[in-house]
């Protein structure tokens, strides 16, 4: 087997795109939640890189047990995984942050900032054991930038005026 990359994001937007820019040169582990829309991109990975190998894996990367359960469930040849692509985020809601709603918040945070450390947890230990791997973690602009509405901003721009 080539290398693996798992991507965990991969039906749509970067996750999507990175799949297909891999897939020359790695076979690949799909992550997402859309079922369908990973196997469509299965497909249009099989026509452009026939010699490319995928496997998918439908979990959310806010449920933790389904995270360690999938990674863990991996056939063995599957496991040797020598890139990490944490690309799976969301964006929850534009209210200001004194009106924001909680579970748009906590559902942010669960899935930018604690899926990012399940799927990690559940794939180092793999790496650790394979003696290779690397790790691609891609942010929202959103932590260096502020934009109107944004979390960063309403947080950092939050006046309480008497």
């Amino acid at each position: 087997m080539r290398p693996i990359a798992l991507i965990t994001g991969a039906s749509s937007g970067i996750g999507y795109a990175s799949a297909l820019t891999l897939a020359p040169t790695f076979d690949l582990i799909l992550c997402g939640r859309n079922q369908e829309k990973l196997a469509e991109l299965g497909q249009k990975i099989k026509q452009k890189n026939p010699e490319t190998k995928h496997h998918t894996l439908i979990f959310d990367v806010r449920d933790k047990q389904s995270v360690f359960e999938q990674i863990e469930g991996l056939e063995k040849p599957w496991k040797n995984i020598s890139l990490l692509v944490n690309n799976a985020g969301n964006a929850h809601g534009l209210a200001p942050f004194d009106s924001a709603d909680l579970e748009d918040l906590e559902t942010m945070i669960l899935g930018n900032v604690m899926g990012l450390i399940y799927v990690s947890k559940a794939v180092v230990p793999l790496m650790v054991q394979n003696k290779n791997g690397h790790i691609i973690n891609i942010s929202s602009t959103a932590g260096k930038q502020a934009y109107a509405q944004g979390m960063p901003h309403l947080m950092y721009n939050l006046q309480i005026l008497p």
